[in-house]
């Protein structure tokens, strides 16, 4: 009978401390605080690690949530994470553009005797064809009836736009793609 009330308090006390993975808000400061220390270990040792920062929050998300269903737990944990990383993304491709039309606006002033070809137009084109890539169907159909077809595009989107924020940290840090 002691097992009984053991059971009944893990089941009562569950709820009030397990948080689940759909609520889970991946924090941008962990992340940011990443990417950081990656572009200073970069700049001291030449190796480029900042892409050991995708997937932080999710594996945090993954040790301190809870869902029924594993695969429904990696994807609204993977999702949660990037929202982070759409959001920094937004904000470099932001700075770049900021960047760029001053750039542009000083170059085009210039007279070289070579015409000036802007910035500005060549980045929203090549941000506008990333945004168009399908690169996660094939991460949606892959795994066929399993359950990983349920996460896999949100680990797949995670990575994609987690690797384009990167490369636009780097492109204002002026290094080449």
């Amino acid at each position: 009978m002691r097992w009984l009330w053991v059971a009944a308090g893990v089941l009562l006390a569950l709820p009030a401390t397990a948080r689940e993975a759909q609520d889970y808000k991946a924090s941008e400061k962990s992340i940011v605080s990443c990417i950081e220390a990656a572009e200073a270990s970069l700049s001291q040792t030449g190796t480029d690690i900042t892409r050991q920062c995708i997937g932080i929050e999710t594996r945090n998300c993954m040790s301190s949530t809870e869902d029924t269903y594993q695969a429904h737990k990696r994807m609204f944990c993977a999702s949660a994470e990037a929202e982070v990383w759409f959001k920094l993304m937004q904000d470099a491709f932001a700075a770049l553009i900021a960047r760029y039309t001053k750039h542009d606006a000083e170059e085009s002033q210039r007279q070289t005797g070579v015409e000036y070809e802007p910035v500005v137009p060549a980045l929203k084109q090549a941000h506008e064809a990333w945004e168009q890539g399908k690169d996660c169907e094939f991460a949606r159909i892959q795994p066929g009836m399993g359950t990983d077809r349920i996460d896999a595009p949100a680990r797949c989107g995670r990575d994609q736009v987690a690797a384009r924020a990167l490369t636009y940290r780097r492109w204002l840090r002026g290094q080449p793609y």
